[in-house]
């Protein structure tokens, strides 16, 4: 075996947050920032060395690997083998080095991409190929299954696509095989930012709080008013990739808008865990001073991350540079047409 190399983006839910759980639509797309995984071959055991998380981390393993949800930042990866080694997918000792670009914690996805990744590289050292939908799958198995992590299936979906997609999610409860998957072939050219605020928001807070009200009974305003949100939230994925089938970006910015009005009007001071004044003032200021088209909260709520849509690249990039003036850190993306 010689040196293997992927590379999985992180995403960012363009429209329809909470659907993946909840019930609905959602419209997600690729970040530039990924998560890189380079395999070579080693003595014995498999060993990694990476720098998530802002600082080197190593550690080593059998190629039998091991679950422990409490393993830190990189028990990822022993549990990735353990999957592949259930698959009966028999693994070379082998040697892991990983790169990043992605911030963690941020609602962008890096451990999807990471756990994604790693199974991936670890199954073509074995010379096994897994299609995409097999990777996402196996990836949600790790997180969700072994690990215990409270996530989605949008998450590895999103990733292992690399590129825009519309989900259509089943009602909670109903499973994996109501998910359909469509990729999106933007009709013109979509410039976007996206960004991060402040600290990382409490996402497993966030989560428990709007799925404790979801599952109210109706007539509770707390489970109603978050019903309403993700309902909005689907209807705008809906109407947002229809737009971005046409290039309609008036049409994408305007679906955003409502996504992000249902937030403030409904749930953005309803609770601690999803208040978000930064959030508010920054997308107020990239429509109102910025030339956004749209702008809006991305990912779980709160002031994590943020995604605004502009009519050219010049528009962004200057938006980005006042951005990263005011504090924040930003990005500039295209969906270039197909």
């Amino acid at each position: 075996m010689g040196s293997i190399v992927v590379r999985y983006p992180g995403r960012a839910c363009l429209l329809g947050e909470h659907c993946d759980w909840a019930g609905g639509a959602s419209l997600t797309i690729p970040l530039p920032m990924g998560i890189e995984v380079r395999a070579e071959p080693e003595a014995e055991g498999i060993h990694i060395h990476t720098d998530l998380d802002g600082e080197l981390l190593e550690g080593s393993w059998t190629t039998q690997g091991q679950v422990d949800p409490a393993g830190g930042p990189l028990r990822f990866v022993p549990a990735a083998c353990a999957l592949l080694q259930q698959r009966g997918i028999e693994l070379p000792s082998t040697r892991l080095w990983v790169r990043s670009d992605l911030p963690p914690g941020r609602g962008f996805s890096s451990s999807a991409s990471f756990t994604l990744g790693v199974l991936d590289v670890l199954a073509r050292s074995s010379g096994v190929h897994l299609d995409t939908a097999e990777l996402a799958k196996m990836a949600y198995e790790v997180e969700h299954d072994l690990l215990k992590v409270e996530c989605g299936r949008l998450d590895p979906t999103a990733c292992a696509a690399g590129e825009p997609v519309f989900i259509r999610w089943g009602s909670p409860g109903s499973g994996e095989s109501l998910m359909d998957v469509r990729r999106v072939r933007p009709g013109g050219c979509f410039h976007l930012v996206v960004g991060i605020l402040g600290r990382p928001r409490d996402t497993r807070r966030i989560l428990q709080t709007l799925s404790d009200w979801h599952a109210a009974p109706i007539g509770d305003c707390d489970g109603d008013a978050v019903r309403e949100a993700i309902h909005t939230f689907s209807s705008a994925a809906e109407q947002g990739a229809y737009a971005m089938d046409n290039g309609d970006a008036l049409s994408l910015g305007a679906a955003m808008n409502t996504a992000q009005k249902a937030y403030e009007d409904v749930l953005i001071d309803r609770a601690a865990p999803l208040f978000a004044p930064l959030l508010r003032r920054t997308c107020a200021h990239a429509r109102e001073n910025l030339s956004a088209i749209g702008a809006k909260f991305s990912g779980a709520g709160g002031d994590g991350s943020f995604v605004a849509l502009f009519w050219n690249e010049p528009d962004a990039r200057t938006a980005a540079l006042e951005l990263e003036e005011m504090g924040l850190r930003a990005w500039v993306l295209a969906l270039e047409a197909t």
